[in-house]
């Protein structure tokens, strides 16, 4: 099953439902394509319906509005049959072609490969706040990965199963993966630029991300001891004003006034 959370981008889906078409073809002689339109206020789902008349291996899920990509791979990921499922982003920058080198990475024991776009063609603004994000994650959670967001991934049936998402988790699927114990990989894959209209995403989406970050460690390093971080938190704290008050009350002693400082409020 191919999987395709889609947003305005009725220009691109022709071209990406031939390129997919072929592709798995080659691979196997059952196989289907699921696109969810979340909402989209262009000509996608006439596109779809149109698509789906000529063949019946075409499938599409509409929403009423925009929910985002999470809900929407959710949506695609429960009406999926597939023992593989491929996920990829209709804007034709994922490659389809790729999908047979995610497949044979798949092969190698791997329950979740992600594809690696080691030359994203990009803004050099994208391109440096990918690289921060990608570390950053990285560093959190432990699982070492170049591109945790690239769209064009491939999971078994068993792990998709297994996910919940919401918000702006499908950034961090591969730590969510990592954490409940399956194998994760990840491969090079190709990267074209955008061909048809732009960026469906703003700069609001990283301080969302923040959150979502904090929520994955949260749920993947202390979900049977929130102690642990809150703990950790709150003696920092804690021992900071125990500190700042040992040491107005010397001043005080001394005979110093501190009712006129800011440090007594703090």
């Amino acid at each position: 099953s191919a999987v395709i959370p889609l947003y305005n981008e009725a220009q691109s889906l022709e071209e990406l439902c031939s390129r997919l078409t072929r592709t798995l073809a080659t691979l196997t002689e059952r196989f289907e394509l699921i696109f969810v339109d979340d909402g989209s206020t262009d000509s996608s789902f006439a596109v779809l319906q149109s698509l789906h008349q000529r063949d019946s291996r075409v499938k599409a899920i509409r929403f009423r509005r925009n929910f985002g990509k999470s809900t929407a791979l959710s949506a695609g990921f429960k009406k999926a049959k597939g023992s593989i499922i491929v996920t990829l982003d209709a804007d034709l920058q994922d490659l389809p072609e790729e999908i047979p080198t995610l497949l044979n990475r798949l092969e190698q024991g791997y329950d979740l490969v992600s594809g690696w776009k080691k030359k994203r063609k990009d803004s050099p603004i994208r391109k440096i706040a990918s690289r921060l994000f990608n570390r950053v994650t990285a560093f959190f959670t432990g699982v070492r990965l170049h591109d945790f967001n690239c769209g064009l991934k491939c999971y078994r049936r068993e792990l998709v199963d297994e996910l919940a998402l919401y918000g702006e988790l499908h950034r961090y699927i591969p730590a969510i993966a990592n954490w409940k114990g399956f194998r994760v990989g990840e491969v090079k894959v190709g990267h074209h630029p955008r061909k048809h209209g732009e960026s469906k995403f703003g700069s609001e989406r990283y301080l969302r991300g923040l959150f979502d970050l904090l929520t994955v460690i949260m749920l993947t390093k202390y979900p049977e001891k929130p102690l642990h971080f809150f703990g950790l938190l709150g003696t920092i704290l804690s021992l900071s004003g125990l500190a700042i008050n040992l040491y107005m009350a010397i001043l005080r002693i001394s005979g110093k006034w501190i009712s006129n400082r800011p440090l007594l409020l703090l």
